[in-house]
């Protein structure tokens, strides 16, 4: 075997081990080694943060969902902690009043200090996190506090369903990629712990919870926070929550991929102290499988390309390029297509895998240039 086809086929492994071979180690191993769960039908007292920015035509239906909760009123703390809103989002919580407790943060700060400060005011012993327009069923909440009954566990994530609402191509292909991250998350949970939770729809321990500076991503390292602390951070799968589409275009997905992969790359270089190899092995091969080498993903699809370009004067390597070229092809078909309001059945899923690779290397861009983002936006009309 040459160099060159030694390089292909590195590449190509990589790449293959990313997303089929890990997930069968993690699957196997769960099924070897389980930890369960110990969970309790309790009750403690909760305190319900709601993240806010300018969400006057959101924040009254999720006021109204949070409120008919299957969970004792008086064991349950609403706040909403806004973000220098600046149309009626206030005024509306007001209007809630005293079931809701409305916490203004003053000035735009961001997503992470706006927990911080409801944090600081907030009396429940288990924090639930959830975003402005994220629907709860009514028993979600009783599901995920369910898991605090063993002791050991310090962060419970609940399986957040994104854009369920829309047949659109660029969320077919999210669903599909969502169904892979919590297959991924789930046998990771099973086994040992998770590394992160959606920002929109997790808890903690009130006394395990760190504050955080502004451009930190929380979901990320609040999760890893709690393990370095010596606890579990583990899925719940009766806890299923509901998020519209965030992005209903190529641009906005990638651009939203983009920013999430930026933020996630800063949070790892936040927690490099915790990713020893000595300490916590199980979290480095966790992190390195689960995280950095699909966010490298793109370098190997390059190097396989180009390497199996200066191998086409053999026949099977030229089949290689073929194949190669028209997967790629076929994604870029479905990008004009979709630009014209055409969509073919099948073709998302290359489009998709275009959007989840390209995103890594905006985000690499992102960071070369020192950008940081630690406001939102809705993005809603």
């Amino acid at each position: 075997m040459t160099a060159m086809a030694v390089v292909l086929w590195g590449a190509v492994a990589t790449v293959v081990y990313v997303y089929l071979g890990y997930p069968c180690v993690i699957f196997v191993l769960a099924q070897l080694r389980p930890r369960p769960v110990r969970k309790e039908p309790i009750v403690p007292t909760v305190s319900f943060i709601i993240a806010a920015y300018n969400e006057e035509a959101a924040i009254g239906a999720k006021l109204a969902n949070t409120l008919a909760l299957d969970y004792p009123a008086e064991r349950l703390e609403i706040l909403v902690a806004s973000d220098g809103s600046t149309d009626r989002t206030d005024a509306i919580v007001r209007s809630f009043a005293p079931r809701v407790r409305l916490v203004p943060v003053g000035g735009r700060h961001g997503k992470t200090i706006a927990q911080n400060r409801a944090v600081e005011v907030a009396t429940g012993e288990i924090l639930v996190f959830s975003d402005a327009t994220t629907v709860y069923p009514a028993g979600s909440v009783r599901a995920m506090v369910a898991d605090f009954a063993d002791p050991a566990v310090g962060a419970v994530a609940a399986r957040v369903v994104m854009g369920a609402e829309t047949d659109e191509t660029i969320v077919k292909g999210r669903s599909i990629y969502a169904d892979y991250e919590f297959f991924l998350r789930r046998y990771e949970s099973r086994l040992h712990s998770l590394l992160g939770a959606a920002g929109a729809a997790y808890a903690v321990r009130r006394r395990l919870y760190t504050p955080l500076e502004a451009h930190v991503i929380s979901d990320f390292v609040q999760v890893v926070k709690v393990v370095e602390q010596g606890y579990r951070a583990v899925l719940e799968d009766d806890a299923i929550c509901f998020e519209p589409s965030e992005s209903r275009s190529i641009g906005d997905e990638l651009e939203r991929r983009a920013r999430v992969i930026t933020r996630g790359i800063r949070g790892q270089l936040y927690l490099a102290s915790f990713f020893h190899p000595l300490r916590h092995p199980w979290f480095c091969f966790q992190m390195l499988s689960h995280r950095l080498l699909r966010w490298a993903v793109p370098l190997f699809l390059a190097v396989a390309l180009a390497a199996n370009a200066l191998l086409v004067t053999r026949p099977f390597y030229r089949a290689l390029f073929v194949g190669q070229a028209a997967f790629y092809l076929a994604a870029a078909l479905a990008y004009a297509l979709e630009r014209r309001n055409i969509r073919l059945p099948g073709l998302f899923i290359p489009l998709y895998f275009f959007v989840v690779n390209l995103a890594p290397l905006l985000a690499l861009r992102a960071l070369l240039r020192g950008e940081q983002k630690a406001t939102w936006e809705t993005g809603r009309t």
